[in-house]
């Protein structure tokens, strides 16, 4: 039977064009990679679309998205931009075979100041997180995606049943050009979304933070503030005032 999420539950807003201002996307080899995470966006627009008009648009190909969670991302995710690339990012991650699925108490507004920021934030972190998991047999793959938006603070974590981030390794890995994995040339070099991540959640005064997942796996947590501008305070000073 085939689901159908209605043209009433899925506003279509234009997407903005909304690019994270901070000095790493000067960078030529930084813009290269990001081109995924806008290429997963655009799909998840795309998909989206294709779901509010219960038709496939001319030149592609029924998906086999899991619509249940489609349903999730449009009722909790407000903004346009955030909820294309979530969508974008669930097309990606069932073709490896991942499970990728949003926290129930997942929430965020229409409104978002930079919301370019939090795409790549949450794309970066996803990507990681699949990654992580993919090449796994022994269980279902799974990632979890928790979003909060509350007393001007968005809080982003990442979570997966892989292997986990050993401890030795937790401050090495946001630095520029870490990586586990060879690169497959010097013109796509690794090591650069954890040391970007970090690079914006500081820019909004925030911070990234690395721990277990409970039943083994790792969980990225994010907390930056919700007004995209250079802060004097953290967060954390921020929420205690």
């Amino acid at each position: 039977m085939r689901h159908h999420i209605g043209r009433s539950s899925m506003p279509l807003e234009g997407i903005p064009s909304d690019v994270p201002d901070v000095p790493h996307f000067a960078d030529a080899h930084v813009r290269r990679h990001e081109r995924r995470n806008a290429l997963h966006t655009l799909q998840g627009l795309m998909e989206l679309a294709r779901h509010a008009g219960d038709r496939p648009a001319p030149g592609t190909s029924p998906t086999s998205l899991p619509l249940a969670e489609v349903g999730e991302i449009v009722q909790r995710v407000g903004n346009s931009l955030i909820r294309a690339q979530l969508v974008g990012k669930l097309l990606a991650a069932s073709e490896r075979g991942v499970r990728l699925r949003l926290s129930p108490g997942s929430f965020l507004p229409r409104d978002i100041d930079g919301a370019g920021d939090v795409v790549t934030v949450v794309g970066n972190l996803i990507e990681n997180a699949v990654d992580a998991v993919a090449d796994m047999s022994r269980f279902t793959p799974t990632v979890e995606v928790a979003l909060r938006h509350d007393q001007g603070v968005i809080e982003l974590s990442v979570s997966d049943n892989g292997t986990g981030v050993d401890p030795c390794r937790r401050q090495w890995i946001f630095e520029r050009g870490a990586s586990t994995k060879p690169s497959p040339s010097p013109a796509w070099p690794r090591g650069l979304g954890l040391p970007l991540v970090r690079a914006i959640a500081e820019e909004r005064g925030g911070t990234i933070t690395v721990g277990d997942r409970e039943g083994g796996g790792a969980v990225f947590t994010v907390r930056m503030a919700a007004v995209r501008t250079r802060l004097w305070m953290s967060v954390d000073r921020q929420k205690s005032r």
